[in-house]
């Protein structure tokens, strides 16, 4: 099985003719500390549901999150990180993680070996993700998206 591709993208392709009456968006914003991980999983875990997601979409989504989030967390200097849930017309599920910048150009998946305690999550999120990248936020950070597919 081929693993997605990380794609570098201004944004995620909308729908020709703009947004449909499907369109859902949850924006929240968290301090950068270690206790906002499982606040920003949680915020995932009781909206994606709501919009209409299976559980393993809901599993992924919240996975996906918490690795974002840890790697803004740990590879940049930001004070508050932005969360997005996007929820498109075809049931694609976006995932936005925009930090303040302070880190290297985006971010670079590696391979960790069997004692290293951490370099996992981006190889993590390629696997759960249809498709993930990065682009350059609009303060100077880097926003790393993931998209997701398959709603019952």
């Amino acid at each position: 099985m081929a693993l997605p591709q990380r794609t570098t993208m201004a944004r995620p392709t909308m729908l020709l003719g703009g947004l449909d009456a499907g369109f859902r968006q949850e924006r929240f914003q968290l301090p950068a500390q270690g206790a906002s991980v499982a606040a920003a999983r949680r915020r995932v875990r009781t909206r994606v549901p709501g919009w209409g997601f299976c559980e393993d979409v809901c599993d992924a989504a919240e996975l996906v999150m918490s690795e974002l989030f840890t790697n803004a967390l740990v590879h940049t200097g930001s004070e508050q990180i932005l969360c997005v849930l996007r929820a498109e017309a075809r049931r694609t599920l976006y995932v936005e993680v925009a930090d303040q910048g302070g880190g290297s150009a985006g971010p670079a998946p590696r391979q960790a070996g069997a004692e290293d305690e951490g370099g996992r999550g981006l190889a993590l999120v390629r696997a759960m993700a249809a498709a993930w990248g990065d682009r350059p936020g609009l303060n100077g950070g880097r926003v790393v998206w993931a998209q997701l597919s398959g709603v019952v």
